[in-house]
């Protein structure tokens, strides 16, 4: 492959970075909260080695074919004709997602930022800005995206001013909810970490070894983790438990009621950066399942497929005007994650062992 075609380690940790601090960043502190009460920093650092679980099972797959993505190993274990039924359902499932993704951020952007903007003017928003960077070559994605990557160092900085009304009695007693309830809410940061994926597709295009690859989004996942734990002990200790049972999106109540300096909400600081930070989140569910058109298709570069998968998802998340359609989405979605990135990848690896099928090892 030509330099425009890879991408170096540092680049896949950053993306995966990126990827996976999305949406749930602003919910994930209630919907733990809900579950495990003062325990959800713990329910963050259990689903975080899940995730860790789950990465290690994808590479395991991966590194048997080195030289091929997800669309190609499919094929390679399970035949012609199955192989692109599977090409077909990752594409849909890439799809989904970035679907998914779009239509929380719309939902937070309607809510907090612009009430009363049309939905079809929102979503053509992210339609051109999509389809202008995802058309482009691997390397030039990459780069955007690492620059949209560093946005996540002020996101945090805004939300450790919460230090300010930390009150550690809130978090007692630790155990409240029950260990049943703290493990359960391990899978809502399993949701929330879901972006690694993105190296399923790109994983023959990074330089280096197997081992180094699997380091780079490893680490990134970690310190995703970590990132998610302090939003969530911060959350946790700045609103007392009653209140938190009110706030579906804490981080943003959170920052509006810290002053930072002259400017009295400092969420109009932060939800501009979380918006382009999403923005990149969704570029790559979106560069992931064109590259599977493509590949179904045969042809040479992706770009061809991109209008395609962008229009595609801006017309899914426009359709449904209820709240509750909406909220179905990201239902589906998640729930076919555990499929996508869990089971199916398991039944290959055992595949790839039966039938002894393996590429040389690198």
């Amino acid at each position: 492959m030509n330099k425009e075609t890879t991408i170096t380690r540092g680049q896949l940790f950053l993306l995966i970075l990126k990827f996976e601090i999305g949406v749930d960043i602003l919910s994930l502190p209630y919907r733990i909260h809900l579950i495990s009460k003062g325990g959800g920093w713990i329910s963050v650092f259990l689903g975080g080695f899940l995730i860790q679980l789950v990465i290690l099972l994808c590479w395991l797959l991966m590194r048997r074919f080195p030289s091929s993505s997800i669309y190609d190993i499919v094929t390679l274990i399970t035949g012609k004709w199955i192989g692109k039924l599977l090409i077909i359902a990752y594409v849909g499932y890439f799809l989904l997602m970035g679907t998914s993704v779009l239509v929380n951020a719309y939902s937070v952007i309607n809510r907090w930022m612009l009430q009363d903007t049309p939905r079809w003017a929102i979503l053509a928003l992210f339609l051109f800005s999509s389809i202008y960077l995802v058309r482009q070559k691997l390397r030039i994605i990459a780069r955007v995206l690492v620059l949209i990557s560093f946005l996540v160092l002020p996101m945090m900085v805004l939300i450790s001013y919460g230090l300010k009304e930390v009150n550690l009695l809130y978090l007692l007693p630790l155990t409240e909810a029950g260990w049943p309830n703290i493990i359960s809410g391990s899978t809502e940061t399993l949701m929330a970490m879901f972006g690694f994926e993105f190296f399923l597709v790109v994983f023959p295009m990074v330089e280096g070894s197997s081992g180094g690859k699997l380091k780079s989004v490893a680490l990134a996942s970690a310190v995703v983790v970590v990132l998610y734990a302090f939003t969530v002990f911060i959350c946790s200790t700045a609103f007392s438990p009653q209140q938190l049972d009110l706030m579906p999106e804490p981080v943003i109540y959170l920052l509006r009621s810290i002053p930072l300096g002259t400017m009295d909400r400092a969420d109009f600081l932060f939800l501009p950066i979380w918006l382009i930070s999403i923005f990149g989140a969704i570029c790559g569910y979106y560069y992931t399942a064109s590259y599977g058109i493509s590949y179904f298709f045969k042809q040479k570069h992706h770009k061809k497929a991109v209008p395609y998968v962008v229009i595609a998802s801006c017309i899914i998340a426009y359709l449904p005007q209820q709240k509750e359609k909406l909220e179905l989405i990201s239902t589906i979605a998640n729930r076919s994650a555990y499929f996508f990135l869990m089971i199916l990848p398991l039944l290959l690896l055992v595949l790839s062992y039966i039938m002894k099928r393996k590429e040389k090892m690198i």
